[in-house]
C-alpha cells in the first residue's frame, strides 16, 4: 500500500567502507523505477511523512 511507504537511507552510509558507498545519484534513480508514478512518489516523499510524524505542511 503505497499510502504507508516512506522514503528513507542510512545515509551517510556508517557501515560502508571508503570507495564501497552507493551513489545518490543511483540511490535516487531506483527510487524513480520502483515508483514512476510522480503522485505515489509525492505521497512516499512527503505527504506520507509528514501525516507519520505530524509534519504542519
Amino acid at each position: 500500500r503505497p499510502d504507508r511507504l516512506v522514503w528513507a537511507t542510512n545515509w551517510p552510509h556508517p557501515n560502508h567502507t571508503p570507495g564501497n558507498k552507493p551513489e545518490e545519484a543511483d540511490l535516487l534513480d531506483l527510487l524513480l523505477e520502483w515508483i514512476p508514478n510522480e503522485s505515489i512518489r509525492r505521497a512516499v516523499l512527503a505527504g506520507n511523512p509528514a501525516r507519520l510524524y505530524d509534519f504542519k505542511e
